[in-house]
C-alpha cells in the first residue's frame, strides 16, 4: 500500500513521499526510491532484468520533460536549496519526522569524534612526555657520567696537588737544614780561618824569636869552636826552625789540632796520634795546614 503524497500541489514546496513495498518480489530499494510515473516506472523496471558485471542499476533512459509528471519529479538544485532555506521543511521518513534524529545522531557523532580526538590528543601528549622523558634521562646520564669523570680527575688533579705540596714543604725543610748547616759550616770556617792566621801569625812570631836566638847563638858560639856552630846550624835547619813535630822530633809541625788548635804534629803523627801531645786533650779533628 503506497503513502500520499504530502504537499499542497505546488511545485516548490512539495514533499518526496516513499513507498511500502506490495509483495515478497519488490524490493526494498523500490520502495525507498522516489515515485516516477508509469511510464518511467516501466522503463526502469524493463531495464532492470539485464544483468550487468559490477551489479549497478543502469541509468534511465533520456526522456522529455513532458514524458515526467512535475509534481512526482524531483526539484531542481534551486528549488532545493530553496526547500532546505525553508524552516518549516522538514525530513521525514515512512511518515515519520526524523530530523530530530539525525540532529541528535549527528552531535552524537560529533561528540564521539571529540571524545576520540581528545583521548587522541592526550595519548599524544602523554607520548611526547614519555619520549621526553627518555630524552632528558639519556641526557641526564650522559652528562652525570661526564661530571662522575670530572669529579674523579678533579680528585686526583686535588691528591696530586696535596703530594706536591707535601714534597714542597718537605724540600723547603730540608733546604732550611741546610741552609743552617751552611751557615754553621761558613761559620766554622771563619772560625778556623781566624784560628789559622792566628796560628801564622804566631808561627811567625816564632820563627822571628828562633832566627834571633840563633843569631845569637851563632854570635855567642863565634868564641867556641866551629864544630859546635854547625851542630847548631844543622839542628836549626832540620827542624825547621822551631816548628818541629812535638812527637816524633824529626817532621815539620803542619796538622792544627781540634779543639785545641795546636799547630803541633806531622802529617803521619796527625793521622795516628788521637791525642793532642802539649795539652793532652782528645782530637775531635784535624785541619792540614801548608806554610
Amino acid at each position: 500500500m503506497m503513502n500520499p503524497i504530502q504537499g499542497n500541489g505546488n511545485m516548490y514546496q512539495t514533499e518526496i513521499g516513499y513507498g511500502v513495498p506490495l509483495s515478497g518480489t519488490t524490493t526494498v530499494a523500490e520502495g525507498l526510491l522516489p515515485l516516477y510515473n508509469s511510464t518511467a516506472t516501466a522503463a526502469m523496471k524493463s531495464e532492470s532484468s539485464l544483468t550487468y558485471n559490477n551489479n549497478v542499476l543502469p541509468l534511465p533512459r533520456k526522456r522529455s520533460r513532458d514524458s515526467i509528471n512535475p509534481i512526482l519529479s524531483f526539484p531542481s538544485p534551486v528549488q532545493q536549496q530553496s526547500n532546505n532555506n525553508n524552516g518549516n521543511n522538514k525530513t521525514c521518513f515512512l511518515g515519520h519526522d526524523i530530523s530530530f534524529h539525525m540532529e541528535q545522531q549527528q552531535l552524537d557523532i560529533d561528540r564521539i569524534i571529540s571524545q576520540h580526538m581528545e583521548k587522541m590528543r592526550v595519548e599524544m601528549e602523554e607520548r611526547r612526555k614519555r619520549q621526553a622523558r627518555k630524552i632528558m634521562e639519556a641526557i641526564e646520564g650522559g652528562v652525570m657520567k661526564k661530571l662522575k669523570a670530572k669529579e674523579e680527575e678533579i680528585e686526583k688533579i686535588g691528591k696530586l696537588n696535596w703530594a706536591l705540596e707535601e714534597r714542597v714543604k718537605s724540600l723547603c725543610v730540608e733546604n732550611q737544614i741546610w741552609r743552617d748547616l751552611a751557615q754553621t759550616n761558613e761559620a766554622t770556617a771563619n772560625a778556623l780561618r781566624t784560628n789559622l792566621e792566628q796560628v801564622l801569625a804566631a808561627a811567625a812570631n816564632n820563627r822571628e824569636e828562633a832566627e834571633a836566638a840563633a843569631a845569637d847563638e851563632v854570635h855567642d858560639a863565634q868564641s867556641c869552636c866551629g864544630s859546635n856552630w854547625e851542630a847548631t846550624a844543622e839542628k836549626t835547619v832540620a827542624g825547621g826552625g822551631g816548628r818541629e813535630c812535638r812527637n816524633c822530633g824529626k817532621e815539620e809541625a803542619c796538622v792544627l789540632l781540634l779543639p785545641c788548635r795546636h799547630l803541633c804534629l806531622c802529617t803521619i803523627c796527625g793521622s795516628t796520634l788521637h791525642v793532642c801531645p802539649v795539652c793532652k786533650s782528645t782530637k775531635n779533628a784535624s785541619v792540614h795546614v801548608n806554610l
